[in-house]
């Protein structure tokens, strides 16, 4: 730590001014959240779609 004194932190820059539509309108478009759920890949399918660390790395299961 240095000897000065403990300067006074200036304040925030001020934020400019956005245009942002009304937030009932952003969320007009935004689905349910039935709607999510009804969409939503099964977990075990996800998962079965996706390579195993072995195969990844390349790595014959048969080995060890």
């Amino acid at each position: 730590m240095s000897d000065q004194p403990d300067q006074p932190v200036p304040p925030p820059p001020a934020l400019p001014d956005v245009e942002s539509p009304p937030p009932e309108e952003v969320l007009e478009g935004v689905p349910s959240k039935e709607e999510i759920i009804e969409q939503a890949d099964v977990a075990e399918d996800v998962l079965a779609g996706q390579p195993s660390v072995d195969e990844l790395l390349g790595r014959d299961r048969g080995e060890g």
